[in-house]
């Protein structure tokens, strides 16, 4: 697989890097999570020279779902600087293209190149992978043996000095920074933030995954392939090398609210809620073996995550709904940023976080307002509305090649290095969070 990825330019980062603390003197991170971000964070840190870091998971044993994520390349040039480039290109696949379809038909509504286009323009490329392969990248290169496990926070308290940590097993953990990466259920964000819980959507994602060989007779292209229909979408792509097909499945959630990524589901529902859809959609289906299904939760924009040495990160953020594909990219920036953040001011631990949360926060609300504009407009069911969007979405491909990267160029062109650099550097005001209905 041919990488792309140019190394960024050195910024104020290397300056202040090289002025942190000795070792013994450095600030002690404490990151509740062991999770994509809580992880993406945790080897950034090690990578720019934090020795005092403790990483606390709840979960008895380290493993991710049997579920695909995608990373755009504003994550991938994130995942190149922390050096597990070999080990992703070793099981990622890069798609050529997004083609959405319609749902029954098949026929084209929209093509998105992901290829060595996309790379060339944004200094990375695209990349579908297994979560379990890029948890195993992550945790491999940070060290299982620098990760404490069934370690569940249950309470925190801080003051000038510190923040001190108690797990359920009732031991006393002291730091002078608590990053709470755990989850959208965070216990971290529910004292910190009381009263700002997810919001359940009224979407259920179904999800599998099929083995590639058993696949093969339903032709499917090696591209992220969307399917738009009528209150509902269905999104295929392929994972681990292209040994196996992901797919995910969104529809109205009837009753059911449980945010749990290995619920069981059956089979036959799942082919119920697709009846009449296009063959390839229940051929993939047909495919695969064991079927799991998750309520999906995000939440407004909130434009607090930082009270004092605290602060959050990833969907214990910003929980948003995956339809621009961003959830995990989003939580691998925020590991970045709030690494060099911690680095360019490590002699002020509660500036360092307050700089993070200015920069992160209005980025992501817009992440999280624009996926929620994406499932309107995958779910159009008024004939008028869909027909307009078709067309404009064709005539788009037709008569204006650049207008497609001008979309997306605030998404994929973003640099974590670049960002913190003019940060500290200028301290310039922070753009206000948008909130919803002001999305652009």
């Amino acid at each position: 697989m041919r990488t792309y990825y140019v190394q960024p330019s050195s910024h104020v980062l290397q300056r202040e890097t090289a002025r942190m603390k000795a070792p013994h003197d450095q600030p002690r991170i404490l990151i509740a999570g062991a999770g994509i971000g809580g992880l993406t964070a945790a080897l950034a840190l090690r990578k720019l020279g934090f020795r005092h870091i403790e990483v606390l998971e709840q979960t008895a044993v380290l493993k991710e779902v049997g579920a695909g994520i995608q990373l755009g390349p504003n994550a991938v040039k994130v995942l190149h600087d922390l050096g597990i480039a070999p080990a992703l290109e070793a099981v990622a696949v890069a798609p050529l293209a997004t083609r959405s379809r319609d749902w029954a038909s098949g026929r084209t509504i929209r093509d998105f190149p992901l290829g060595p286009e996309c790379a060339q323009r944004y200094g990375a490329p695209y990349y579908h992978v297994h979560r379990a392969d890029l948890h195993n990248a992550l945790i491999d290169a940070y060290g299982r043996e620098n990760v404490r496990l069934a370690q569940r926070v249950k309470t925190y308290a801080q003051d000038a000095a510190g923040v001190r940590v108690v797990l359920e097993s009732g031991e006393t953990v002291e730091g002078d920074v608590l990053v709470g990466a755990d989850g959208v259920h965070s216990v971290v964000r529910g004292q910190l933030l009381e009263g700002q819980d997810p919001r359940f959507t009224g979407l259920l994602a179904w999800r599998g995954m099929a083995d590639a060989d058993r696949a093969r007779h339903l032709g499917i292209e090696k591209n992220v392939n969307a399917w738009w229909g009528p209150h509902r979408h269905f999104v295929n792509y392929y994972v681990s090398a292209g040994r196996r097909i992901n797919w995910i499945g969104i529809v109205p959630a009837g009753q059911w609210r449980l945010e749990s990524w290995s619920a069981r589901g059956d089979k036959a529902e799942v082919l119920k809620e697709f009846d009449g859809w296009h063959p390839i959609v229940r051929g993939l289906i047909e495919a695969t073996d064991d079927v799991f299904k998750w309520a999906l939760y995000d939440r407004d924009p909130w434009p607090v995550w930082t009270r004092g040495r605290v602060t959050l990160l990833g969907d214990a953020a910003h929980p948003m709904v995956p339809f621009l594909s961003q959830g995990g990219s989003q939580s691998i920036e925020d590991g970045h940023v709030l690494a060099l953040c911690l680095a360019g001011l490590p002699h002020d631990p509660a500036a360092a976080l307050k700089a993070y949360e200015e920069l992160r926060t209005a980025r992501t609300a817009r992440v999280q307002l624009g996926s929620r504009e994406a499932g309107r407009m995958f779910h159009q069911t008024d004939p008028l509305k869909k027909f307009m969007r078709n067309l404009k979405f064709r005539w788009a491909a037709l008569t204006n090649s650049q207008e497609k990267w001008r979309r997306v160029d605030w998404l994929y062109s973003y640099d974590c290095q670049a960002a913190v650099a003019e940060k500290l550097g200028a301290a310039p005001a922070s753009a206000p969070v948008p909130t919803a209905g002001s999305i652009a």
